[in-house]
């Protein structure tokens, strides 16, 4: 009897232990579970997964890889949140020695490719610009570094332009206040050689021996102006030769090319420079509607419709500016 009870208590020992390995296997497997970001093809898709390899992950949501595509992961390990991102390679045209080839790559530099394949700096170098974005179909040509020369030349620095907001002045107007010179630098390079022929250079140093003195421009910022019925914005101004005219004056009609009845605040136009129905401020006459035409208006000329004869006569002919308002 107690060798069948001692029997009985081993076997629920072990039970007990099983049953305590298998909970804690499957508590492990539940803690595991994260939520991944995988991006491919364009398409973008959250899964969750208990797997720890991009290349499982990636098989279990059906996304096959070819050969030359590559992985990348936003984390050092996959963990939740990590974003899985597939990289398809595409073809370039290699040149190397004359012949040309068409290899799959991910590299998205020249420098990056040549590297891959094996062409390393400093013994090759990429004829063109290194860091030149390749996309499907680009072309590049892989140079072998045979000799190298140091060269010096001076070389002219190009004036640069800087512009200042000036709201003083009117918007659009400009205004040079400094003329600008160039510099002077001298330049030292290293020369690439293939076989005698010269394929790169890079510059090694700079020593500024002139400095360029840059052109400095204002520009108006002002883009309103105060009148009788308050501060207006505008959006350009012009200086036009400005004239007077009557409600009369014309076919005596007293109706404007728009057919608006003339009246102060009518004013006749050049419809190639301020289009009709286009509303304008004219200091010491108001703002103004442009809505009539007149045979002698023309480019930058502009007439006042005035309400007598005597108003007419005194304003004559002058220069105004006169405020495009938005």
């Amino acid at each position: 009897m107690t060798k069948y009870l001692t029997m009985q208590k081993r076997h629920m020992t072990l039970l007990l232990t099983l049953l305590l390995v298998l909970l804690i296997t499957v508590s492990g497997f539940a803690w595991n579970v994260k939520t991944v970001t995988i991006e491919a093809d364009g398409q973008t898709q959250t899964i969750k997964t208990h797997l720890n390899s991009a290349s499982g992950i990636l098989r279990d949501a059906g996304i096959s890889m070819g050969a030359k595509d590559a992985v990348l992961t936003s984390t050092q390990t996959l963990q939740d949140g990590t974003v899985i991102t597939v990289l398809r390679a595409f073809p370039v045209n290699v040149t190397v020695n004359g012949k040309t080839s068409t290899v799959m790559t991910v590299q998205h530099t020249a420098r990056g490719l040549a590297d891959e394949l094996g062409y390393k700096a400093p013994n090759y170098v990429p004829s063109g610009d290194e860091g030149e974005v390749l996309k499907a179909g680009s072309s590049i040509s892989i140079a072998h570094v045979t000799s190298r020369s140091v060269k010096e030349t001076e070389r002219q620095i190009d004036v640069q332009e800087v512009r200042q907001r000036d709201d003083t002045m009117h918007i659009g107007e400009t205004q040079v206040v400094q003329e600008g010179t160039p510099g002077v630098e001298q330049v030292r390079e290293e020369v690439l050689y293939e076989n005698g022929k010269e394929i790169k250079r890079r510059i090694i140093q700079k020593t500024p021996l002139k400095e360029m003195v840059p052109t400095i421009i204002k520009e108006g910022g002002r883009d309103s102006i105060e009148t009788s019925r308050g501060n207006m914005r505008y959006k350009e101004v012009l200086t036009m030769e400005a004239s007077a005219y009557l409600p009369g004056d014309g076919d005596g009609r007293g109706i404007t090319a728009t057919g608006m009845v003339a009246r102060r605040g009518v004013v006749a136009v050049d419809p190639d420079v301020i289009p009709l129905g286009t509303r304008l401020y004219i200091p010491g006459y108001g703002v103004a509607i442009a809505a009539d035409t007149g045979g002698a208006i023309v480019g930058n000329r502009i007439d006042l419709l005035m309400e007598d004869y005597g108003e007419a006569m005194n304003f004559g002919r002058r220069s105004v500016e006169v405020y495009i308002l938005q």
